[in-house]
C-alpha cells in the first residue's frame, strides 16, 4: 500500500500517520502489508494565503492533481494521493466586521474518486489575521513575531499557539485526514 502525500512538511506527514494508524486497518484486510508513506514537494498552485474555504478546497484538491500528474510522469502511483492545505476563512457576519478563522482542509483520492474532510477551525485575532488579510504578509512570519518564537509553522503551527498546544498544527490535520478517508473506510456509509 503506497499513500502519497503532496508535502514534505513534518507536521503533515506525521498528521497521515498518525490518522492512518487510527483507520488504516479498516481499508487494508492483511495486516502484514506494508505501507509506505512517500511525501513530494508539490508546490501550491497559489502563491497567497488561502482566505476562503473555497480557496482551502482547490488548494487541497489541485495539490493532489499535481502529485497525480508528477508521479505520471515519472511512472509511479499510489493506492491514495493526499492534499493538505491550511489557511483562513473569512467569514462577515455582521456589518463589515469579519470573523477570521484559521481552517485545515484535506483532499483525498484513490484516482478515481476523491473526497474532501475538514479539521475545524478556531478564531484568529486581528493581531494575527489583519496582517496577514489586508498587508500580504505570511503566516508564518506573523505568527513568529506574535509568539516570540521561530519556525513555528514546522513545529505546533499556530493552531499551537492559539489553544496552547492543546491542538497543534499536526492535530488540525489528522482530524481533516479522518474525515476526508472516511468513505474509503467506512464505505457503507456512503455507498
Amino acid at each position: 500500500m503506497r499513500i502519497a502525500l503532496a508535502s514534505s512538511r513534518e507536521p503533515k506527514i506525521e498528521a497521515i500517520r498518525e490518522a492512518w494508524a487510527l483507520f488504516g486497518s479498516r481499508i487494508i484486510d492483511d495486516p502484514r502489508e506494508t505501507i509506505q508513506f512517500l511525501h513530494y514537494d508539490v508546490p501550491a498552485t497559489s502563491h497567497h494565503m488561502p482566505l476562503s474555504a473555497q480557496e482551502l478546497m482547490r488548494g487541497a484538491q489541485e495539490r493532489v492533481e499535481s502529485l497525480t500528474l508528477q508521479l505520471k510522469k515519472e511512472k509511479a502511483e499510489a493506492d491514495f494521493y493526499v492534499g493538505l492545505e491550511g489557511g483562513f476563512n473569512i467569514i462577515s457576519l455582521q456589518g463589515p466586521r469579519r470573523q477570521v478563522f484559521l481552517e485545515s482542509w484535506a483532499y483525498v483520492s484513490d484516482g478515481h474518486r476523491g473526497y474532501f474532510g475538514h479539521g475545524g477551525g478556531i478564531y484568529v485575532p486581528s493581531a494575527l489575521a489583519d496582517p496577514v488579510v489586508d498587508r500580504g504578509i505570511e503566516l508564518g512570519i506573523v505568527i513568529d513575531r506574535f509568539s516570540r518564537q521561530s519556525n513555528v509553522r514546522s513545529m505546533q503551527g499556530t493552531w499551537g499557539v492559539l489553544t496552547d498546544d492543546l491542538i497543534t498544527r499536526k492535530h488540525s490535520f489528522v482530524i481533516a485526514l479522518i474525515a476526508a478517508f472516511a468513505p474509503f473506510y467506512n464505505p457503507q456509509a456512503y455507498d
